[in-house]
């Protein structure tokens, strides 16, 4: 199903060229396309083959300048603020902590906490001592795995567990999941289906879990998302019909789990989990934040997340197609179209979950990969 990976040769060289300018958000379209000896309308459509415009490279750059710099000690602050466009660093530090809730110094100081092999080794240690899922959970997963989950033997699971079911039927209660439904076998049948019902066990064990340990606006932003990953899914396949085909089960699992190492990043007993949160707070884009947070301590949140599926036995394929998707959004690969509008899925629910309002770079996005829905996928995002 995955095609042979492309390097994007175009947006590999816009980014040369951002680096190399002194004043990088003064470049314009116009001189990137002289330097690169290109036709203005040659430029953007061999962009838009790449799924991208100059616009979204060059934010993109931009923003993850600041992040990036601000990684090491030596980078100087006042060059960092005439780098990025500002007359001034003053400018630079005020707008800077409005949108990270930090100044840069305080930020720096947070990412160089201990060695990113040090956070590493920080979290692979919290993730071993994360308790054991609950038993209802325990039990979804091993049917599963033993091809024995009809819709009879998950009823009769999570028929146990009076809270779970409770949630259950909350969840598929809402508008989003359909009509309201009259009891457990209803509301798994026709709103939900068996393969959700085992994701968001999952979801909720994770979240019960770590709820003392993670801060509690990370722990409910996220795991809203988590549970509204599902009808996103089915919502941005509507318009495409026949046009792209996705392994539906798997596909749905990576939208609910892939951002889940947010919750061991964030945990307070992380050398680094003051720089996350302010992270997930400035950085807009899941993508710079992935890397970002790999230079900082170690491991991405794709790779977390396997970290922790891993310590809990769910599916390998699950791990792998994760694991896939890292190397992805790590070195700028591009994959088959169904990765890409799994990757833009991702990030919707990012900004969701973060609370990012300006949704332009999504749009715009959404319009290169052809998605013609993108007002209904916000909308549902917007009011969930």
């Amino acid at each position: 199903m995955k095609s042979a990976p492309n390097t994007l040769v175009l947006t590999e060289a816009v980014n040369k060229l951002l680096e190399a300018n002194d004043l990088p958000a003064a470049l314009t379209i116009e001189q990137c396309a002289s330097a690169l000896a290109m036709s203005m309308t040659s430029f953007r459509r061999k962009l838009a083959q790449e799924d991208t415009s100059y616009k979204l490279i060059q934010n993109k750059f931009i923003n993850e300048l600041s992040v990036q710099a601000l990684l090491t000690k030596h980078a100087n602050i006042d060059q960092l603020a005439i780098k990025l466009g500002y007359s001034e660093r003053a400018t630079f530090e005020r707008a800077f902590r409005q949108k990270f809730g930090t100044t840069a110094s305080k930020f720096r100081e947070f990412s160089l906490v201990n060695s990113a092999k040090n956070s590493s080794q920080k979290l692979s240690e919290i993730a071993e001592n994360i308790p054991p899922m609950p038993k209802s959970c325990q039990q979804l997963i091993d049917e599963k795995d033993n091809g024995n989950l009809d819709l009879q033997r998950v009823i009769e699971i999570i028929s146990q567990d009076v809270i779970f079911s409770g949630r259950l039927m909350g969840q598929a209660s809402k508008a989003i999941y359909g009509k309201t439904p009259i009891n457990l076998a209803e509301a798994v049948s026709r709103n939900l289906g068996v393969d959700t019902v085992v994701n968001f066990a999952i979801i909720y064990a994770m979240k019960d879990t770590l709820q003392l340990d993670v801060n509690e606006k990370i722990i409910e932003q996220y795991s809203r998302a988590f549970l509204l990953a599902p009808k996103l899914f089915q919502c941005l396949r509507k318009p495409l019909r026949n046009e792209v085909k996705f392994d539906v089960a798997i596909t749905e699992q990576v939208l609910v789990f892939a951002l889940l190492g947010i919750f061991l990043l964030s945990h307070k007993a992380a050398y680094k989990h003051e720089l996350m949160l302010h992270s997930l707070k400035g950085i807009d884009d899941v993508h710079s934040l992935n890397r970002h947070i790999k230079a900082a301590m170690g491991i991405s949140i794709f790779s977390a997340s396997s970290l922790m599926l891993s310590l809990w036995h769910i599916d390998a394929n699950l791990v792998k197609k994760l694991n896939s998707l890292d190397n992805i959004s790590q070195f700028a690969i591009k994959s088959s179209k169904q990765d890409e509008l799994t990757l833009f899925m991702l990030s919707c629910l990012y900004a969701y979950a973060a609370k990012h309002n300006d949704v332009d770079a999504l749009k715009q996005k959404a319009e290169l990969l052809g998605i013609t829905n993108f007002a209904e996928l916000d909308e549902l995002l917007s009011t969930a």
